[in-house]
């Protein structure tokens, strides 16, 4: 029998996230050496990996949590310090690279309205901080945040979601509502309204969310039948995007995303120094912004540049891991302990 808790969700979110680091740096470099990076990655797919897996994880804290506080807690804890810690670091190191002087700079409004916004997960209200960043695509420090507020939010709607599942005792039908309304949203603001950015935000993406509590409830069923299923998930998932099929795409790259966590065990181990997941996609971002206001996509080799951003991004990973992140995480303070 497969365990739960044997999986390889370290190394999927992982390889979700280095997807977006190579996507981002495709795009903000506006290197043509580095136009290549776009045939193998592709931050759409990777973020919604992201909420699929999401959905399941969360899930499964929810039911194995004794309280809704402690389930909260645990969830603050999980995001907040890293968060914090790159909203105000950000601020503070990037004063050095502005056009203005320290003294414009920490005077000045659009400063605050970044703090500000930033700190209740609104950041696309203001993703820009003081002459920074002017010459480059965009002016956002850290467009990589922008899920996060998704991410909270959904902290919020899952016990809701949850509430129902248990007052109907038919969770397949709540989520198959949950689904549908989803798919409706999203391509009612992108494809009708002509609006994606409003589409993408927590109602257009649970169908992702939704698809993930599925497959958590109902794994033990599912895995049973893992090879057949995901070979099906894929054949459904490539059908979906060759034909435009689009109400099939999230609960097939859903099964297939989760069924691969329980059939690659030779990754199983690959969070066992640590998870660098978290860092690694909210570090990542800022690099390439600096360094392309720097020109330095232009000045050196962009395969080079490129490079120095990878390690630059897994180093700042690793020390929001092991400085930042594991402190507030229960289970590695009392792993610690012992």
């Amino acid at each position: 029998m497969i365990s739960i808790n044997s999986n390889s969700f370290d190394f999927i979110r992982f390889f979700f996230a280095f997807n977006v680091l190579l996507a981002h740096l495709k795009e903000l470099s506006q290197s043509d050496d580095l136009l290549f990076l776009g045939h193998f990655s592709n931050s759409f797919i990777a973020v919604n990996g992201f909420f699929v897996i999401s959905g399941f994880l969360v899930a499964k804290s929810y039911t194995n949590t004794p309280s809704l506080r402690t389930y909260f807690l645990k969830r603050i804890k999980r995001i907040l310090p890293a968060y914090v810690f790159v909203v105000l670091f950000s601020i503070f190191f990037f004063s050095f690279f502005s056009k203005f002087d320290f003294f414009q700079y920490f005077t000045d409004p659009q400063l605050f309205e970044y703090l500000g916004w930033n700190m209740i997960f609104l950041n696309f209200m203001q993703p820009c901080l003081p002459a920074l960043f002017d010459n480059t695509i965009i002016c956002a420090v850290n467009g990589s945040l922008w899920t996060i507020k998704v991410e909270e939010s959904f902290y919020f709607f899952l016990p809701l979601l949850f509430f129902f599942i248990k007052r109907s005792n038919k969770p397949i039908l709540i989520l198959i509502i949950v689904y549908i309304f989803s798919i409706l949203y999203f391509y009612f603001f992108k494809s009708y309204l002509g609006m994606p950015l409003i589409a993408k935000q927590l109602p257009g993406v649970l169908s992702y969310f939704s698809t993930g509590i599925f497959l958590f409830l109902y794994l033990k069923i599912l895995i049973r039948y893992k090879i057949q299923l995901l070979l099906f998930s894929i054949f459904v998932f490539i059908f979906s995007i060759k034909f435009s099929v689009f109400f099939l795409y999230p609960i097939s790259f859903g099964f297939v995303v989760i069924l691969l966590a329980y059939s690659l065990p030779f990754f199983n181990n690959f969070g066992k120094y640590g998870d660098f997941t978290f860092g690694l996609y909210i570090c990542h971002f800022p690099i390439i912004q600096l360094f392309k206001q720097l020109n330095y996509f232009e000045i050196y080799n962009p395969f080079y540049i490129g490079f120095l951003v990878v390690i630059l991004s897994l180093l700042f990973s690793i020390f929001s891991w092991f400085v930042i992140e594991k402190r507030f995480l229960d289970r590695y303070k009392k792993t610690a302990v012992k």
